[in-house]
């Protein structure tokens, strides 16, 4: 046999090991790592062909995964030094997408100016961690058990999603108990009711990053009713870079975990309504502040004022009294649960801190159901006693750092509630909380210049008006939103009967207070004069005014300028949207800005006008939505009265004449009667997949659309159809 190495012979040898060879240029201005010469056995551990490695490599930094980049980079530098070989372990992904670790030990080999040239060889260590992480997690377990005399271990594997009880005793021996799917499939009937949701995350907590946890909570798997237990849990980072297994010890905590509610329930809670007291609710949100600050989580804090309760004591006493704050407790025990503080802190007040609503829209869910519950009617031989709540929201950390902050903050939301007419909430400084709650989380908060909200009005209202699911509320939001960036001093939204404003808003100092009988009769007169003197959107001042109920109004009520929008259904007046300006100094809007107003009244009257739709179509929630964003004009109609249930945010922004309640025919195709040939007469009413697609022209849109049309809601009578429209004018003329 030859022995002589030519270099044909040399490279195939090299081709052939089964550790990788690299060779490496690295440039030190740029920093750019160039791979120039790689063997085969290289591309076999990566699961690569030639052509697709060289591909890959060709930016070795994309291949390397982020958290180990580092690595990398301290590597290349121990290198450059030129004082032997460096060795480095990272993790890359495969040509067949699995997570491998590798091992590179490499050293500088030739220097030419600003050029390096690095040799390295390669291999797949990833067994190998494999095999250390079992090690380590076995360490793991041994140091609990040291611990654990007569405890019993738990051992989750998150890869399987197994769960693995043991008395530590028996530890790995028969008889312990294995749950598959345990995540998946989670058996809450064996945690107490309300230990489930506070069990379950924190489990899905440890998964997130390797940390320890310990948990209190009650459960039946051990005993025939529901124990106290407390598990000391640890989570561990397997070799893959996410936690892999969870390991822990569980306590059996009940004696004395009875003693201390015992205890607690003495010392913490009200005597009369069993929420706790004024001195525990300041020391329990205290240190939920302190442990949200670590979280980095969303909070609110509320507090809850009774409407005319000094009425009931005075009227009926203070038995009735006392029957009312424990009906407003147990109707604040039914909606808050879990890990939210509910207290009462005064005579007709309380206080709740909710502990990480996710969002700030989840604050008026609950506000509202409150405003609900709280809410009693109590007979007198004179009159009715109507007992309702103001609510005042801070929000944590945008409102404050501290339980005296955000109670302050609250405080003054609690006095807005009760100016604007009491039986509502307000959430402190609202216009830029709901352009937070419109804009989401996609917009940086700083503690110093507040929120940075870089949105238009138009986006903020719309999405307002569609992510708040209750629609009454959402107005609200929206004419408050618009009152404050427009510098008006108050909006609302009144009914033609005048029966009150269930939906308004004014800055400090210009609020509506409570009104007399005669002062509504008037201005019930005002809204039937404006709408006879002004049937359109209008821009009225004061000097514009020549009926002598209006100037009397005007000036009563210290009005300046106001804009005045109509709504109306079928031609009849049904009620106004109105924003007033109080100032000295005439109203002055830019053109621009008043079409931009106006166009926002108009998507207000829209979804006024829908309210009643939306109660019928509440599993069609997500269908509107997306219809609403979509690039196509979107008609949803009802095919026995052939009135416009609802259009999109599109055909609102093209066609400004159209409105809810006009009927299909008129608004866009100009007739005195339906169509002849109605899309809708090719849907077949009990096919609720029918669908039929035709070429027409539309009118209001002064161009040719192809029209397809579906059922929404298929039924005999009041169907509701959905026709989308695409503008094909110029394909069409072609």
């Amino acid at each position: 046999m030859s022995t002589d190495l030519t270099m044909e012979n040399f490279g195939s040898m090299i081709d052939n090991i089964i550790a990788g060879i690299c060779f490496f240029e690295y440039e030190s201005d740029t920093k750019k790592l160039t791979p120039f010469f790689m063997n085969e056995g290289l591309f076999r551990m990566l699961g690569y062909s030639r052509v697709e490695g060289i591909r890959y490599l060709k930016d070795i930094r994309r291949s390397v995964i982020p958290d180990d980049l580092p690595i990398l980079e301290q590597g290349i530098e121990d290198a450059l030094k030129d004082d032997g070989s460096v060795e480095i372990e990272f993790r890359t992904v495969t040509g067949s997408g699995s997570l491998r670790w590798l091992q590179v030990r490499g050293n500088l080999y030739a220097r030419e100016g600003k050029k390096y040239i690095l040799v390295t060889v390669i291999q797949d260590i990833t067994e190998k961690k494999s095999i250390e992480e079992e090690l380590h997690m076995q360490a793991e377990r041994l140091h609990i058990l040291s611990e654990a005399e007569g405890e019993k271990i738990i051992d989750y594997n998150a890869k399987t999603d197994v769960m693995t009880i043991r008395s530590s005793h028996d530890y790995g021996q028969k008889g312990e108990a294995i749950l598959g799917d345990y995540l998946q499939q989670f058996r809450d009937d064996e945690i107490f009711e309300e230990d489930r949701e506070y069990y379950h995350d924190a489990f899905l907590g440890l998964l997130k990053s390797p940390k320890h946890d310990t948990i209190e909570f009650r459960t039946k798997r051990f005993e025939s009713d529901y124990t106290w237990y407390q598990a000391n849990l640890t989570s561990l980072l397997g070799s893959e870079g996410y936690v892999t297994r969870i390991v822990g010890r569980l306590i059996n905590i009940h004696e004395k975990k009875l003693k201390e509610i015992d205890l607690l329930l003495r010392a913490e809670k009200d005597a009369l309504t069993g929420l706790y007291n004024k001195g525990a609710t300041l020391q329990l949100i205290e240190n939920a502040i302190e442990e949200e600050k670590i979280n980095n989580t969303i909070n609110a804090l509320m507090i809850i004022d009774l409407d005319n309760f000094k009425e009931v004591n005075d009227t009926l006493g203070h038995a009735q009294g006392d029957k009312v704050l424990i009906d407003t407790a147990n109707a604040l025990s039914e909606i808050f649960k879990g890990g939210d503080v509910v207290g009462r802190i005064g005579g007709d007040e309380f206080v709740v801190f909710m502990r990480n609503i996710n969002s700030i829209s989840n604050a008026d869910i609950l506000a509202s159901k409150i405003v609900n519950k709280v809410d009693f009617h109590l007979p007198t031989e004179e009159k009715e006693i109507h007992v309702t709540c103001s609510i005042g929201i801070a929000i944590f950390p945008y409102h404050g750092s501290n339980y005296e902050e955000l109670f302050n903050k609250a405080d003054k939301a609690v006095y807005t509630a009760k100016a604007n007419g009491k039986n509502g909430y307000r959430i402190y400084d609202a216009a830029t909380t709901m352009a937070y709650h419109a804009t989401r989380k996609n917009t940086g908060y700083n503690a110093e210049k507040g929120m940075e909200i870089t949105r238009n009005i138009e986006d903020m209202v719309m999405q307002i008006l569609y992510d708040d699911k209750v629609m009454e509320s959402a107005l609200k939001s929206a004419i408050e939103l618009m009152t404050v960036h427009y510098k008006f001093h108050r909006g609302y939204i009144c009914d033609k009967e005048q029966e009150g404003l269930p939906i308004q808003f004014s800055t400090s100092g210009y609020e509506l207070g409570k009104e007399s009988k005669e002062h509504y009769e008037l201005r019930k007169v005002v809204s039937e004069t404006l709408f006879e003197s002004f049937k359109n959107f209008s821009v009225i001042h004061d000097y514009d005014v020549s009926a002598e109920e209006l100037r009397y109004y005007f000036n009563s009520e210290g009005i300046k300028s106001m804009l005045y929008y109509p709504l109306t259904s079928k031609g009849e007046f049904k009620g106004a949207i109105i924003l007033e300006n109080h100032e000295v100094v005439q109203l002055e809007l830019e053109e621009g800005k008043i079409e931009e107003i106006r166009s926002l009244l108009r998507i207000l009257e829209a979804h006024i006008l829908q309210i009643g739709l939306m109660d019928r179509l509440q599993d069609f929630v997500t269908h509107i939505g997306l219809f609403d964003n979509m690039d196509n004009f979107v008609y949803i109609i009802n095919t026995d009265t052939y009135e416009l249930s609802f259009i999109n945010k599109k055909v609102l922004m093209s066609t400004p004449n159209i409105r809810i309640g006009d009927t299909c025919y008129k608004a866009l195709q100009h007739r005195d009667a339906p169509c002849e040939n109605c899309i809708f007469k090719h849907l077949d009413k009990k096919d609720p997949h029918a669908r039929h697609s035709e070429e027409l022209f539309n009118y209001s849109l002064r161009s040719w659309t192809r029209c397809s049309a579906s059922w929404l809601e298929c039924k005999e009578e009041n169907a509701l159809g959905v026709v989308q429209c695409i503008d094909i004018s110029e394909y069409f003329i072609g």
